[in-house]
C-alpha cells in the first residue's frame, strides 16, 4: 500500500492533472482498509479529503468503520447538493460504475477547483442503447483519467504501473513474480502476450509476491 500512497502523492504534487486512477484488480478485495489508508497518508490538517461513494448505504458504512464525520464522507450527490466535501482538499471517490456514469460525472465538475482520486473505478461501458452524444461524453470523460497507482492479475501474469514509472510486466513463476518488461504506455493484450511469450530471464520484483498476499 506504501507503494501506492507515494505514487499518489507524488503525481498530486508533480502534476497538473486532477483526475487520478488508482486500481486494485482482485475480486472479493476489501477497499475500506485501502481508502483508510489513502485518507491518512493524502489528507493535511489544512485541507482533509473527502471520502465519497456511489450510494448511501456504502458511506453510512464507512462513516461508521472509518470513523469519518458526514463532512467527510458522503456521496456523489452529497458533494452536489452542499451536503458534505466543503473545503476538502481533495476527493477519494470509491468504485463508481457505469450505472453511477451519470452522477459520478456531474460531482467531478462540481468539485471541478479539487483532486480526484478514483479507486478502482469502473466506467466501461459498451452503450448500448445511448446516442452517439452520450457515448462520446463517455470517452471523453474517461481520456481525462490518469493511472497514479495500478495492479492488475491476469492469468499466470501481473501488470503494475507506480507514477512516474513505466508500465511493468511481471510473469508468475514458481518461485514467485518475475519482471519481463517495461512500456511507456499501458501494453494491449497483444504485447503483454508477445512478452510473455519470451523467456527473458530478468531479475524479480522483491516485495510484489508480499504486496499481493497483503492484498488478500
Amino acid at each position: 500500500m506504501q507503494q501506492c500512497c507515494d505514487a499518489l502523492a507524488g503525481a498530486l504534487e508533480e502534476s497538473q492533472a486532477r483526475l487520478w486512477r488508482a486500481d486494485f484488480r482482485f475480486e472479493g478485495l476489501k477497499l475500506l482498509p485501502i481508502v483508510a489508508r489513502l485518507d491518512a497518508h493524502l489528507s493535511t490538517r489544512d485541507a482533509a479529503a473527502c471520502v465519497v461513494f456511489p450510494d448511501m448505504g456504502a458511506a453510512a458504512l464507512a462513516r461508521r468503520d472509518l470513523d469519518l464525520p458526514a463532512q467527510r464522507c458522503g456521496t456523489f450527490a452529497d458533494v452536489c447538493a452542499g451536503r458534505c466535501g466543503g473545503g476538502a482538499g481533495l476527493f477519494i471517490a470509491v468504485a463508481p460504475t457505469a450505472a453511477e456514469f451519470d452522477a459520478f460525472a456531474t460531482f467531478c465538475e462540481a468539485v471541478a477547483a479539487a483532486p480526484v482520486v478514483m479507486l478502482n473505478g469502473d466506467l466501461e461501458d459498451a452503450a448500448v442503447g445511448i446516442g452517439s452524444v452520450a457515448r462520446e461524453r463517455r470517452r471523453s470523460f474517461l481520456s481525462g483519467w490518469r493511472v497514479a497507482y495500478g495492479l492488475y492479475p491476469l492469468d499466470g501474469a501481473a501488470l503494475r504501473r507506480a507514477h512516474p514509472g513505466p508500465w511493468e510486466l511481471y510473469r508468475e513463476d514458481n518461485d514467485g513474480y518475475r519482471a519481463v518488461k517495461g512500456f511507456d504506455e499501458r501494453p494491449d493484450a497483444e504485447a503483454i502476450g508477445t512478452a510473455l511469450g519470451r523467456d527473458q530471464g530478468t531479475a524479480g520484483l522483491a516485495g510484489l509476491d508480499g504486496f499481493l498476499q497483503a492484498l488478500g
